[in-house]
């Protein structure tokens, strides 16, 4: 439990980056002493209990949209961790030495399992990667400029190497005090601990340099934007009287950023509830607003389109959250449909096999997935568009990257949880993406940070947090620029990992684990 809340804690909104890098100790140090239980039954209780102190710390955000469905997702979540911890024991119990070598490869196996369980979180059943490991050291830009090549597992990888190793080389420590009588040889620990400290230094001074010595391109430009945040309460959001309300607010804030002629004006996520592709009033508003404006608009909102006629002749539709480049002379860019849902925000998990559990949210209808990423045209810049919790994904930012996105935009509304936590741990997660593929990202927010990001994950401008508001700023960009290495390869360091985790799953196989 004590590595749960020291991991909690290295996150938003504490951020004491440090803790992350022994943060795991105190779990390996009980998984390790002899159980009365199987070894592996009980790391696996002991690591789903520590995952489940983390979870409903670093979830608890959630409890403002369903705290069933907050408790059934940490439940779920913590499995990742019981697993891992369950490994990590029985490689320990099969290869027992107390020698460099034998830790190294310890740490190895269990580094790269916990990188391939993050993986694997990030898809399995539409995917969670909210704060992977690698986001505790958000800050840190030297270490995190690695993400450009491994994406954010390697970092992950090197946070837990470092824990593994601090534990082995306590274990060795300890070993060689009870042995020689207290005597202990510095020696003894020179092999896994300096390796680990190697690794950390090294990858720092490598981010450091590529920082200080980032060249400035030669061909750039630029795009003034201005970053609408209207702050609508989410209580109100959807209701029909106070859509006039919305609407005028997002007018008044609109004409007082025009006023600084800006190549573009965004609005966050589910701006127009209704949207302007099958709403005629809300699309002769917007429209009218273009005409104004003279200026091109960036909108969240939800599509509907129609599905199935039912046997009655009326029709069933399916709902989409999407995004909208809407232009002065009234052409709409093609949409955006959200690619990855919230589950129990957008979406219920196995809804069909459990309806009841759709009467513990607060969604009346479920939003259904895009099928294909897009790619907005402006004059200025190519526009790839990551909805609310889509920039948490690795993949997804990749994806437009790699389909010529000069800028990175999040429309987000984070209105559902308040003044919680939660918006930070969210905008945390966008600047890995940044790095990642080296695009600067704006993020424009209904009720939480609008922020300017840089390629190299450098939170350069934000807006007042939480307040109603607007911001300008200026991008600058680099023109047809090239891709990293991490988005034209894409997970490959997964593969890498995954040499050490079958070779120890093998290598387990030839005793019985449970001993």
């Amino acid at each position: 439990m004590m590595s749960g809340v020291l991991m909690a804690l290295s996150f938003e909104p504490w951020t004491i980056s440090m803790l992350a890098w022994f943060a795991w100790v105190p779990l390996l140090a009980q998984i390790a002493t002899s159980p009365a239980q199987p070894r592996f039954l009980k790391a696996f209780i002991l690591g789903w209990i520590t995952g489940l102190t983390f979870w409903l710390i670093s979830i608890q955000w959630l409890h403002h949209v369903t705290l069933i469905g907050m408790m059934a997702l940490a439940i779920f979540l913590a499995l990742y961790m019981g697993l891992w911890s369950g490994f990590v024991a029985a490689v320990r119990a099969r290869w027992p030495g107390m020698h460099g070598v034998t830790h190294i490869g310890i740490a190895l196996a269990g580094a790269c399992a916990w990188v391939i369980l993050e993986w694997l979180r990030g898809w399995f059943l539409g995917g969670f990667p909210w704060n992977f490991a690698a986001v505790s050291q958000y800050r840190n830009l030297p270490l995190i400029q690695i993400a450009a090549w491994t994406g954010p597992y390697g970092i992950s990888f090197v946070i837990l190497f470092f824990n593994i190793t601090l534990w082995l080389t306590y274990c060795r420590m300890k070993h060689e005090c009870v042995t020689t009588g207290f005597r202990f040889a510095a020696r003894s620990w020179r092999y896994e601990f300096s390796l680990a400290l190697f690794l950390w230094v090294g990858l720092c001074s490598v981010g450091l340099h590529f920082i200080l010595h980032q060249q400035n391109p030669s061909k750039t430009e630029t795009l003034k934007v201005a970053l609408i945040q209207p702050n609508i309460p989410q209580d109100v959001k959807y209701e029909a009287l106070s859509e006039e309300e919305q609407w005028k607010r997002l007018r008044e804030l609109s004409e007082q950023a025009a006023i600084f002629q800006p190549d573009l004006i965004l609005w966050p996520e589910t701006a127009l509830v209704d949207g302007p592709t099958y709403d005629l009033t809300s699309h002769r508003w917007l429209s009218g607003l273009l005409a104004q404006l003279q200026i091109p608009i960036l909108l969240g909102a939800i599509d509907a389109v129609r599905n199935e006629t039912n046997a009655d002749g009326t029709f069933r539709w399916k709902y989409y959250n999407g995004a909208i480049l809407a232009h002065p002379d009234g052409r709409f860019d093609p949409l955006y449909h959200k690619l990855q849902l919230v589950p129990f925000g957008e979406y219920v998990p196995f809804e069909k096999w459990l309806p009841c559990l759709k009467k513990m949210t607060p969604i009346a209808v479920s939003m259904s997935p895009g099928d294909k990423p897009v790619l907005f045209q402006h004059p200025k810049g190519r526009l790839g568009v990551l909805i609310c919790f889509e920039d948490t994904f690795p993949s997804l930012a990749r994806d437009i990257s790699r389909e010529g996105a000069d800028i990175l935009v999040n429309l987000t509304n984070d209105a559902w949880f308040k003044t919680s936590p939660g918006a930070m741990m969210h905008a945390a997660n966008s600047v890995m993406r940044c790095i990642e593929t080296h695009r600067p990202m704006v993020r424009c927010t209904n009720h939480g940070l609008t922020l300017i990001i840089s390629p190299l994950g450098q939170i350069l401008d934000s807006a007042e947090p939480f307040q109603t508001g607007y911001k300008c700023a200026t991008i600058t960009y680099q023109t047809n620029a090239g891709q990293t290495f991490y988005t034209r390869h894409g997970d490959w360091f997964i593969w890498i990992c995954l040499a050490p985790v079958l070779f120890g799953l093998i290598f387990l196989t030839r005793s019985d684990i449970q001993k």
